[in-house]
């Protein structure tokens, strides 16, 4: 991430007392949202996952490409941010992480609040810095309604160096939270519009 004078003054000092607290544990393999792990049930609705899956097998292709090809630009840590609950940024991580696996790659996925202990040590996943694995945050809610404030997406951004910007349908694009993130140094891969009806329960 690359900052101005300003900003790296103001992310030492956020930092400074992060360190003031304890950190937390580093996170245990089970901490870790994947296959293998319990807490994979809460990671989207399998059964829709499952569906939307296969309704657009080539858009989830093409997603999985793109950021295959981040990570072989040194791109680790992709956040899934939105501006809003319940635009279907689980189901998408979902998704996502279950098309690179199905491709071959090693994927983690994380909660937003487990990346930021890598700021204090070792990498938030438990993996080496420099290994192949592909790490998907499903990062929460980076826009506000509201003006972008600046030192507000440094601090949700904080560990990730790229990501997928998700919107719902019936709303409109925003432009300037890409703006945003490339002045803050995080690499924007693209935006997924996603929709939610009553019938897909919030689904990408």
């Amino acid at each position: 991430m690359t900052l101005d004078a300003i900003d790296r003054a103001f992310v030492a000092r956020w930092q400074s007392r992060q360190s003031a607290v304890p950190a937390p544990p580093a996170p245990r393999n089970e901490d870790c949202l994947n296959e293998s792990s319990p807490a994979a049930d809460d990671l989207g609705d399998p059964d829709l996952v499952a569906r939307l899956l296969a309704a657009e097998a080539r858009q989830w292709s093409v997603l999985a490409a793109e950021v295959e090809t981040a990570r072989l630009a040194g791109r680790r840590v992709i956040g899934v941010a939105g501006g809003e609950r319940a635009e279907g940024r689980t189901t998408l991580v979902a998704c996502l992480a279950n098309t690179l696996r199905d491709r071959g790659r090693d994927v983690a996925v994380l909660a937003a609040s487990t990346v930021r202990t890598g700021l204090l040590g070792a990498p938030a996943d438990g993996g080496r810095p420099h290994d192949k694995r592909i790490v998907l945050v499903d990062a929460g809610i980076w826009f506000p309604p509201g003006p972008i404030r600046r030192q507000r997406l440094l601090i949700a951004s904080l560990g990730c160096d790229a990501a997928i910007l998700v919107r719902r349908a019936d709303r409109e694009p925003a432009p300037a939270w890409a703006a945003a993130l490339s002045a803050v140094g995080v690499t924007v891969l693209g935006e997924v519009v996603t929709f939610a009806t009553a019938t897909m329960g919030g689904a990408v």
